[in-house]
């Protein structure tokens, strides 16, 4: 149960800091980009969007991102590159069973 509370705990702060930057943007800001994350990440996000493609769902589980990612620590920033690229490509992750 430990490592669903970590992924929780993950999720629920790089949500927090979204909020955060929704209700105070930075005007610099650059977004995210696909050929700018290591190599382990767009690894990942190629296969969580061929993933999408395959079962054509514009969603995909919390599971689904947890099994993409790399063995390694992957940090805020990571996560929330992959949820921006994701959400690009209007495909969503949720709780609950893909479809």
């Amino acid at each position: 149960m430990a490592k669903n509370d970590d992924a929780h705990d993950r999720r629920q702060a790089i949500i927090d800091r979204m909020l955060e930057q929704s209700l105070f943007p930075e005007v610099d800001r650059r977004l995210p980009s696909h050929d700018a994350l290591p190599e382990d990440m767009r690894d990942t996000v190629d296969r969580l969007l061929a993933k999408a493609e395959s079962q054509r769902a514009r969603r995909l589980t919390y599971e689904d991102l947890e099994e993409a990612l790399p063995p390694r620590d992957v940090t805020a920033e990571d996560l929330e590159a992959i949820f921006w690229i994701l959400s690009e490509h209007g495909i969503a992750v949720e709780d609950g069973e893909g479809e």
